[in-house]
């Protein structure tokens, strides 16, 4: 009977799921508002608020989400813009050398490697961002860092991810996105803040 309590097992997963549509939601929402430019701050602003609301337990979830999306505006932008010209420009190299524009087909591994290290950049760097005040420069370096030197998580964190957008493309409904992105933050702020990040003192780096 404590099962149904308000404070037993259903309410406490029912808030979790609640929370998780709701901030789906908000990050589908600004994301689209922002044409796409504002994927980076709300990404961080989700990142916050998962972690230290939902898997820490700690504060109020909007409030936190809306907070953080503030503080952090311009440097998560910055960083996004970044890493979209860096895909961009590993598509561009991959796709010149596979279609024979570029003649350079040993190229090719070299293009590849650089951009599963910029997935794993990307895997960590707003988890980063969302619990430390580091630079930009320093969050794409300790990314690399930790991304490397914790290599069976990343590599976790990949599966996830890939499995995530996998269902999205077979069940092909946009409207997916609003569940699966709040629910890889909050799988990856299990996996690589709880369990890596909180190891470091970052205030040192």
């Amino acid at each position: 009977m404590n099962f149904f309590n308000i404070d037993g097992p259903f309410q406490r997963i029912g808030s979790l799921v609640f929370d998780i549509m709701v901030l789906g939601l908000l990050w589908t929402f600004i994301s689209l508002l922002g044409f796409g430019v504002t994927i980076g701050a709300v990404t961080t602003a989700l990142y916050t608020s998962v972690y230290y609301n939902l898997v820490k337990d700690e504060g109020y979830v909007y409030k936190t989400f809306f907070k953080a999306l503030k503080n952090k505006f311009l440097k998560s932008t910055l960083v996004w813009l970044i890493l979209a010209a860096l895909y961009t420009l590993m598509f561009f190299n991959i796709t010149s050398i596979t279609k024979g524009v570029l003649d350079i087909p040993w190229l090719l591994p070299v293009y590849f490697s650089l951009t599963i290290e910029l997935l794993f950049i990307t895997l960590y760097i707003f988890p980063l961002m969302s619990t430390s005040k580091l630079g930009i420069k320093k969050l794409f370096k300790y990314s690399f860092i930790l991304a490397n030197k914790h290599l069976p998580s990343t590599l976790l964190a990949v599966i996830i991810t890939v499995a995530l957008l996998a269902l999205l493309y077979m069940i092909n409904n946009v409207l997916l996105i609003i569940i699966l992105a709040p629910i890889q933050c909050y799988l990856l702020s299990r996996l690589i803040t709880k369990r890596i990040l909180t190891q470091y003192d970052t205030t040192v780096w």
